[in-house]
C-alpha cells in the first residue's frame, strides 16, 4: 500500500468541512493480526455481491444470517445507508469484490469533497532512467480521462500532484 498510498496523508487531520468525513481504513491483513481484539474478529459481515436482477439478491429486509448478505452491484448511497444502517454494530464490513461496488453519491457536494479528499491519497511512481524530473504522479481518477498517459512532468513547472489545480 505505501508504494503508490501516501498513508500519511490517509491518516492527517484533513478539515472535514473542506474534504468531507474522514475514511477509517486497515491493511487487508488486519484480522489475522493477533492484538486485534477477540470481538471484533467475531464481529464481521461479509458481503457477496449480485446482480440486481438475480433471484436472492434482495435487500429489502435485514437477512437472515448475522454472517452474510447478498448485496446488488452498482447500489446507490441510499442503498448503503438503508442495508448497513441495520448493521451498526457489526465491526468489520468484508466485501466479496469492490468491483463496480458503489454507483455514487446523490449529494453533488458530498461527491466533490469525497473525491478532493481521495485524491490525494496517491503518492508519485519513482523511477525513470535519463529523465528530470524521474517520477510519475498517480492520478485516482485516471480511468475518468480517456487521453490520460502515464508520462513524467516535462517541465519543473509541471512536477506536482494532479490535485494541486484544484
Amino acid at each position: 500500500m505505501g508504494s503508490s498510498l501516501q498513508v500519511n496523508v490517509m491518516i492527517s487531520e484533513l478539515s472535514e468541512a473542506e474534504f468531507g468525513p474522514r475514511i477509517d481504513f486497515r491493511e487487508y491483513s488486519f484480522l489475522q493480526n493477533p492484538l486485534v481484539p477477540k470481538h471484533v474478529k467475531e464481529s464481521v459481515l461479509d458481503v457477496q455481491l449480485c446482480d440486481a436482477h438475480t433471484r436472492g439478491c434482495n435487500i429489502s429486509e435485514k437477512s437472515t444470517s448475522q454472517a452474510f448478505i447478498r448485496f446488488p452491484r452498482n447500489s446507490t448511497e441510499q442503498m448503503y445507508s438503508q442495508t448497513f444502517s441495520q448493521y451498526k454494530d457489526i465491526k468489520v464490513l468484508r466485501f466479496s469484490s469492490m468491483v463496480d461496488t458503489f454507483q455514487g453519491f446523490s449529494n453533488p457536494a458530498r461527491e466533490a469533497k469525497f473525491r478532493k479528499r481521495v485524491k490525494r491519497y496517491v503518492g508519485l511512481w519513482c523511477c525513470l532512467q535519463n529523465h528530470d524530473p524521474g517520477h510519475i504522479y498517480y492520478d485516482m481518477y485516471w480511468d475518468e480521462k480517456p487521453q490520460w498517459k502515464a508520462e513524467p512532468p516535462r517541465t519543473r513547472k509541471e512536477d506536482h500532484p494532479p490535485w494541486q489545480n484544484d
